[in-house]
């Protein structure tokens, strides 16, 4: 039975997001190597084909080693952009994959802080040899033409720099900074932290979304105790290459229907569908409305002025977004999810939790799940459900075999009808070298006086471990997989990755290139198995091709590409021994 419930639960198990952003920035970083004037801004959730990445996004920084009096020509005419602005992380498995996949333009000229916010940038114009970044021309719509005088009385370097010279000059290449240029009216910080964006894309141009969200004076409303009236817009678009600005106005509010009519030659009401399934409902003011809901939930007078029932945020708990399905959900979605404890209370147990939905049209839709004060059965905040995994005696040996283990994220999850929390363990402190899973636990949520947890190197191990604490009985095995279903799952990741798989009896090149192996002979293979067949489907990339080739020999299953190179006809392929 318990195998069976976990082939139900599948689908939720393979969405459990293991990667937490401080593991994913660990592992993130090594990649930007030796490059001495990018640095990581920050990272971001994204998700592209049902699928949950971390995306790292990158500022400008001056090196170090640039001499003072190098220094101004080298900020503005030299380090203008970042040529490959994003790095990207699988959720799921912690796979770094390559961001080009889903951002075809990953050159940055507006952005987020360093040198986007401290200097201007410039070039002549009709120049014939650039001192960019790796000679690159830019040829985007941002900035103008100032020729001389004007040019001098911006910057009077250019009087003896460029005397006769019309200069190109683009400013004001902060995205917030620009927007709070052209449109005062919407809230760009809360918190003295800017409104959070993130990179989208047409598939062909990326933008960062911008949140467009106002916030208005309610002192003179009853019963507001001076908390302002908060909404959420819309969303901007700001071209990371152009710098344009394209505004999306979402919002039904008076504020939205004023600015609707006195912008209407430049804003759009229609939401365009590539953008629909990269939403994301704003952190910022869902924490606000969160905040405002724990204590104007309560419509009983008594009970209000006996604060009896108010609500608040586990301290260290932030948003996390995820594909879930909570209940009442027909099929999984991306959430927002944020815990709530009782304020006041001395236990350690959740009040409930709430959750905003993120898929258009429901953008910003939120479910409060409540725990009746009185029920029999508790619901675990984060800070016991660390308790119980501390104290489990399995989780305590394994950790003396870790090496610097570290905690991640506690994430709530409801899988049928158990109420759980997953939390991998990494064996690599934030800010180590190389950071991996360790193990995956998993915790009951639900409490009625005994701690459930489950620990497993993979989601379904570690969930099929916790049933069995529950039914007390010894961890069922993992089942075994048939051929045809090992095969499945080969196509299907290949699928996924955008490949057309073909099946052809035999093939016949010039030249065969062996390229690697791996054994897929049980469900404890599947990781190196995939590790094998992500790297070869970049060389699939490297040459261009979109077509890969899976045939059968001698018990084994060959996973191959062909190419013609020079006039010969290539044939480089991989092995998975099925046993």
């Amino acid at each position: 039975q318990i195998n069976a419930f976990i082939t139900q639960s599948k689908e939720l198990l393979e969405r459990v997001r293991l990667w937490d952003q401080q593991a994913s920035f660990d592992k993130l970083r090594p990649e930007i190597g030796l490059i001495p004037y990018i640095n990581f801004s920050d990272a971001d959730i994204l998700r592209f084909n049902g699928t949950l990445y971390w995306s790292a996004s990158m500022d400008l920084i001056a090196p170090q080693t640039v001499r003072p009096e190098d220094r101004w020509y080298a900020l503005h005419f030299v380090y203008t952009h970042v040529p490959n602005g994003f790095l990207m992380l699988d959720a799921y498995n912690g796979r770094i994959v390559e961001a080009t996949r889903f951002f075809p333009q990953r050159r940055i000229y507006y952005g987020e802080g360093g040198l986007f916010q401290e200097t201007w940038i410039a070039y002549p114009a009709g120049r014939t040899s650039s001192d960019e970044i790796g000679g690159y021309f830019y040829e985007g719509r941002g900035g103008v033409d100032v020729p001389p005088p004007l040019s001098w009385i911006f910057e009077p370097n250019f009087m003896f720099s460029y005397p006769t010279t019309t200069m190109h000059i683009i400013r004001y290449r902060d995205v917030h900074e620009r927007m709070k240029l052209l449109f005062p009216y919407f809230k760009y910080e809360i918190g003295r932290q800017y409104i959070d964006v993130w990179p989208v894309t047409d598939g062909e141009q990326t933008f960062w979304a911008m949140p467009l969200i106002i916030f208005l004076n309610a002192e003179n409303v009853p019963w507001s105790d001076g908390n302002p009236f908060g909404r959420l817009v819309g969303y901007a678009l700001i071209n990371v290459y152009h710098g344009d600005i394209h505004l999306i106005i979402t919002g039904n509010d008076f504020f939205s229907q004023l600015f609707k009519t006195v912008y209407a030659e430049y804003v759009s009401t229609e939401m365009p569908e590539w953008l629909k399934t990269q939403l994301r409902y704003p952190e910022e003011l869902f924490e606000w409305r969160v905040s405002m809901y724990n204590f104007f939930h309560v419509s009983e007078p008594s009970t209000y002025i006996a604060a009896k029932e108010f609500y608040k945020v586990p301290e260290g708990i932030d948003t996390y977004y995820i594909i879930a399905q909570p209940h009442g959900f027909k099929k999984p979605e991306f959430v927002g999810l944020l815990s709530l404890e009782l304020r006041g209370a001395l236990g350690e147990n959740l009040a409930g939790y709430i959750v905003v939905r993120n898929d258009y049209p429901y953008t910003g839709e939120m479910i409060f799940y409540k725990v009746p004060l009185g029920a029999e059965k508790k619901l675990l905040g984060p800070s016991a459900v660390n308790e119980a995994l501390e104290r489990n005696p399995d989780f305590a040996t394994l950790k003396t075999l870790l090496r610097n283990p570290r905690i991640g994220n506690q994430i709530f999850y409801r899988i049928g009808s158990y109420d759980v929390f997953f939390i991998p363990v990494y064996t690599a402190p934030g800010g180590g070298v190389i950071t991996q899973l360790g193990t995956i636990a998993t915790v009951g949520a639900d409490f009625t006086g005994e701690y459930y947890v489950g620990l497993g190197s993979t989601v379904e191990d570690s969930f099929r471990a916790f049933l069995a604490r529950i039914a007390g009985i010894e961890v069922p095995p993992t089942p075994e997989l048939s051929e045809e279903e090992r095969i499945a799952r080969l196509v299907k990741i290949i699928e996924e990755a955008g490949f057309k798989v073909l099946m052809p009896e035999n093939l016949n090149p010039q030249a065969r290139f062996f390229e690697g192996s791996a054994k897929f002979t049980s469900e404890a293979d599947w990781v190196n198995v995939q590790n094998l067949i992500k790297e070869f489907l970049e060389t699939g990339r490297e040459y261009e091709t979109s077509r890969i080739f899976i045939w059968r020999s001698n018990g084994k299953v060959n996973i191959g590409i062909m190419v013609s190179i020079e006039g010969i006809i290539e044939l480089h392929y991989i092995t998975i021994d099925l046993g």
